[in-house]
């Protein structure tokens, strides 16, 4: 199997996979979603304890800071679980098409249809609510992505020229 179907092959997978991932926290309750969140958020302040290393004033750490991180950390997830998405939607198009910015578009426009289905789902779960907002963070992360890849696409073009104009010196 050749390097272009095989990558196909795994990127599809991955990308099925964070479809089903998405979905199953989409459909947990408020209550077990927000336990997921608390427990996340209450992890990393106590890493930031031990690497920071003040003395805690409130004798370990605020539940306050606990609670306003959580917001933060719930979004962070949105942004990171689309970021893969538009990572992986976009790398599938560079690999059989010559990157576009339609391409881009298409993309971008997947991954807010994504958003906006995976909203209109939880406005069904209880406890839950959909969010336009959180569609937008979700898009945003999706085109962040897609930067990703560009990003990483002109940088190997710009190592190409350098390592060609330097070996165009050296004869």
């Amino acid at each position: 199997m050749n390097r272009k179907k095989l990558y196909t092959a795994v990127a599809l997978l991955l990308l099925v996979a964070l479809y089903v991932t998405i979905f199953c926290f989409s459909a947990e309750d408020a209550e077990s979603s927000s336990a997921i969140s608390g427990k996340i958020t209450q992890m990393i302040l106590d890493l930031y304890d031990r690497i920071v290393g003040i003395p805690e004033i409130t004798g370990g750490t605020a539940a306050g800071d606990a609670f306003s991180l959580e917001g933060l950390i719930r979004k962070l997830a949105h942004f990171a679980e689309y970021l893969c998405m538009g990572f992986l939607s976009y790398s599938l198009v560079t690999v059989w098409n010559r990157p576009l910015w339609r391409g881009s578009i298409w993309v971008v426009l997947q991954v807010f249809l994504s958003a906006a289905l995976d909203e209109f789902h939880q406005y069904f779960v209880p406890g839950r609510n959909a969010s336009f907002r959180d569609v937008m963070i979700d898009t945003a992360g999706g085109a962040a992505g897609i930067l990703v890849i560009l990003a990483w696409m002109g940088i190997r073009k710009g190592w190409r020229y350098f390592r060609k104009s330097r070996k165009n010196l050296e004869k």
